[in-house]
């Protein structure tokens, strides 16, 4: 379906005002790499667009950069890697954002591209998502937009030229306070500078030596990818969306987000814990977190006199969810018992209290830090002592929860791990690292207290506290990118069709 353009001079509201808040901290997205032959060529396009904002057009300098093959052969599949649209506001767009009391906005680029070959051409949508960026800079505001797009297949020899043509942003602004602005959501229309000839990439294509027969999926008639749709001589290229979004695998316990509340977030997490005293590492399955996402804060904190740095602030809660328990799925352990008597065990991680998740960007020094604080209980089940089955009852557990030595000494309890992450801008200006809406890794130390109720008919506690109790156990956890399960729109399809993460990430050590 096609999308009517939103007249000059007016805003239109296409999303509910909490999507737009739970929006507005979903980063970019994970770009999957292309399957492409006979080596790549890496093109960027600067072009001219004149966009219409409520007070008048104004205008907008677009980059796009992504990776195509060098050529290509009939019948083979082209999909643009590595896609990147980079969208500059002028001050004057950006003072229409906050004339509406937005302090901070993200963005979604939907560009139109035409795809060309031997006078017959087709349309594909490609679709981007960028975070949300401080609108107090002076000289504007810069939007970098990824996301996965749809494959193009040519039936003939001949260049294939993929040219940018319309051009749609849709802004997602946030007030100082967190709260959405009103109207919540915002589109803007714009179009290509005169004489502009936008033109991204000119892929060659070769004779293939047997091409397939056009599918009914892909036929040359069909619709274009993303909602534009023109009929197409049989010669025009094919135009194919992005894979859909495929079940989490096997591996994952089920994590359906929430769909009500539009703050939502469900990621899969694993990692490894190397415990000092077994000597090894156990593998932390994966597991399932639900998060709700708090208000963001922007601030300005004076470091010294005279200096500020702009920091975003964010405080979230979150719960794990195993089949409705709030614990990490079972997972296997193996350490040494008496010293010298192998044992392997079936450890999990259950909760007492919800999770704690406070962010800390600081936009001015380009780096950000992400503490998570848990209060999980280890309980160990199915012990096997050289292979003989051990009883040690249903209640085998840690005296309390495994700690480690808050940051903050107003809060160190011990009674809760802490994990860090840690998000850096890098010279390329490109974000690495952590944050809870695009995942990435974790680390800290934890202390494992001593057991209790471990043992049938005698306490066999004092056991499993001299084998794995003790202070200095390290964790290394891998989060994934999270699905936004409370909004609509999934571009970079991070979600599945009935909202569960799609990216499973694999453990770190």
């Amino acid at each position: 379906m096609t999308r009517t353009p939103v007249p000059a001079g007016r805003w239109r509201s296409v999303r509910s005002r909490g999507a737009v808040a739970a929006a507005t901290v979903v980063l970019a997205a994970i770009v999957p790499g292309a399957d492409v032959a006979l080596g790549d060529q890496r093109t960027s396009a600067e072009l001219a667009y004149t966009c219409a904002f409520p007070a008048g057009p104004h205008p907008v300098k677009v980059q796009v950069a992504a990776r195509f093959p060098a050529r290509a052969a009939t019948g083979a599949a082209i999909r643009p890697a590595e896609v990147t649209t980079s969208v500059t506001l002028p001050e004057a767009a950006v003072a229409e954002l906050t004339g509406l009391r937005a302090a901070t906005t993200g963005a979604t680029t939907r560009l139109t591209t035409e795809v060309a070959q031997n006078g017959a051409a087709a349309q594909a949508l490609w679709l981007g998502t960028a975070p949300s960026v401080p609108l107090t800079s002076p000289g504007g505001a810069v939007f970098r937009a990824t996301g996965d797009v749809p494959t193009v297949t040519a039936n003939s020899p001949g260049d294939l030229t993929v040219t940018a043509a319309g051009l749609t942003l849709e802004f997602r602004p946030v007030t100082t306070e967190g709260g959405a602005t009103d109207p919540a959501t915002l589109s803007v229309p714009c179009t290509a500078a005169p004489g502009a000839k936008g033109l991204l990439a000119t892929v060659p294509i070769g004779t293939a030596s047997s091409p397939p027969a056009p599918t009914p999926s892909t036929s040359a008639t069909a619709p274009a990818a993303g909602g534009a749709s023109r009929s197409t001589p049989e010669s025009a290229p094919r135009i194919a969306p992005p894979k859909a979004a495929a079940a989490p695998a096997a591996t994952a316990p089920k994590c359906q987000g929430d769909t009500t509340d539009p703050l939502a977030l469900a990621a899969y997490t694993t990692g490894y814990s190397n415990v000092t005293k077994m000597g090894n590492a156990s593998l932390i399955p994966v597991f399932c977190s639900k998060v709700v996402q708090g208000p963001n804060q922007l601030k300005r904190i004076e470091v010294r006199p005279g200096v500020f740095e702009l920091h975003l602030l964010q405080n979230s809660a979150g719960r794990l969810d195993y089949q409705g328990r709030a614990q990490t799925p079972p997972g296997p352990a193996t350490f040494l018992t008496f010293g010298f008597m192998p044992t392997t065990a079936t450890m999990t991680l259950e909760a007492t209290g919800p999770l704690s998740i406070e962010s800390d960007l600081n936009n001015t020094a380009g780096h950000g830090e992400t503490y998570i604080r848990a209060p999980l209980v280890l309980h160990i089940s199915d012990v096997k002592v050289n292979g003989t089955p051990l009883d040690v009852g249903p209640n085998c557990r840690t005296t309390g929860p495994v700690y480690s030595t808050d940051p903050d000494p107003a809060r160190n309890t011990k009674d809760h791990l802490v994990l860090l992450g840690e998000l850096k801008k890098g010279a390329d200006t490109v974000w690495r690292g952590y944050s809870l809406s695009r995942g990435g890794p974790l680390d800290g130390s934890v202390t494992i207290p001593p057991f209790t109720g471990c043992g049938v008919g005698e306490d066999l506690s004092p056991l499993f506290t001299a084998s794995v109790s003790g202070p200095a156990n390290t964790v290394k956890q891998n989060q994934g990118a999270p699905c936004a399960s409370g909004i609509e729109d999934d571009p970079a399809q991070l979600c599945t069709a009935d909202k569960q993460p799609t990216t499973i990430p694999t453990p770190l050590r």
